[in-house]
């Protein structure tokens, strides 16, 4: 069975009150900046990404096809019956290749980054979200205790036993005058009158 409370300062308690409310708010608002730079970070993932090199492929393609045929262009030609060496069409050609696969393994890329965002954005919002039920239920709830708590020890404290209307120091006498005052109400004695005295014969 637990002891009375030791109440000794309800100036702590309500400073303890205010202290949770503002611990809910700067979490709370802790909490809505990540999940904006989450979703920001998804919409990179998600959208951004793969949009820039699917984007970037169909460059890279292109331009494998334009060295290619400015190569076999190259070769076509004759000059005094020899054929140029064409080193630059061959080195834009293999340059356009490198970067056409470079691209191509960067799609792939993209796609395990969004396959790990959203195993780890599940694993986020599950452990995060006990943490937010706890800011939308238990803080609330322990805060409204709180304000009940320092409600009735405000009543408490208005409450005050009646105060006594007569000292008992008043009505209290000493053994000595209790046994020499008179009472007022006692009627005196009456004096006796002698004896008469008998007549000689």
């Amino acid at each position: 069975m637990s002891g009375p409370a030791q109440v000794r300062s309800t100036e702590s308690i309500d400073a303890f009150q205010a202290a949770l409310a503002r611990f809910q708010q700067r979490t709370t608002a802790a909490l809505d900046a990540l999940d904006a730079e989450i979703r920001r970070a998804g919409d990179w993932v998600d959208h951004d990404r793969p949009s820039y090199w699917k984007k970037a492929t169909h460059e890279a393609e292109d331009a494998v096809h334009q060295a290619k045929l400015e190569l076999e262009r190259c070769r076509m030609f004759t000059i005094d019956g020899q054929r140029p060496a064409c080193r630059e069409q061959e080195a834009a050609y293999k340059a356009a290749q490198v970067r056409c696969t470079y691209c191509r393994d960067k799609v792939e890329v993209v796609r395990k980054w969004q396959r790990n965002y959203r195993h780890e954005s599940i694993e986020y919002s599950g452990r995060v979200g006990q943490l937010r039920r706890a800011l939308e239920q238990d803080v609330p709830n322990a805060r409204l205790l709180l304000v009940k708590i320092l409600r009735r020890l405000e009543e408490y404290q208005l409450e005050r036993p009646p105060e006594a209307t007569e000292s008992p120091a008043t009505t209290q006498t000493t053994p000595l005058e209790s046994r020499t005052k008179t009472p007022a109400s006692a009627p005196s004695p009456e004096p006796t009158l002698p004896a008469a005295s008998p007549e000689p014969s």
